[in-house]
């Protein structure tokens, strides 16, 4: 399966598509998760990342601040202290760079929309 991107820019609007990869970060492997690279333009990355009911994303950090908005599903992210933040559709969350966390599904499929913005440098 793929996502569609449609690019619009200066000299017109094009078509890419973007196929779906398991998700793998940290050094504890994920499960049940992937993502498909949407953009990455002038460094911001945006991406879709899917969990399956259940799916694990391995506690992990960007270097940069990243925003998370939960789509569809529910669940929880967690912390290396062992504390957790409930979620549900609708809800975002905003990581500063380096801030180590991991997600956990719920009862359904969870879809997150990332987007991630380079640090001024």
């Amino acid at each position: 399966m793929t996502a569609r991107v449609i690019v619009c820019g200066a000299s017109g609007v094009d078509e890419k598509l973007s196929e779906w990869t398991p998700l793998e970060p940290g050094e504890e492997p994920s499960r049940g998760a992937r993502l498909a690279l949407l953009a990455g333009a002038s460094s911001v990355a945006v991406l879709l990342v899917e969990l399956e009911p259940g799916g694990v994303i391995a506690q992990h950090a960007t270097p940069d601040v990243s925003i998370c908005h939960v789509v569809a599903g529910d669940g929880a992210v967690v912390f290396p202290t062992g504390d957790e933040i409930p979620f549900d559709r609708g809800d975002t969350f905003e990581f500063a760079g380096e801030v180590v966390h991991g997600w956990r599904g719920g009862r359904d499929r969870t879809l997150l929309a990332v987007t991630t913005y380079p640090a001024a440098r």
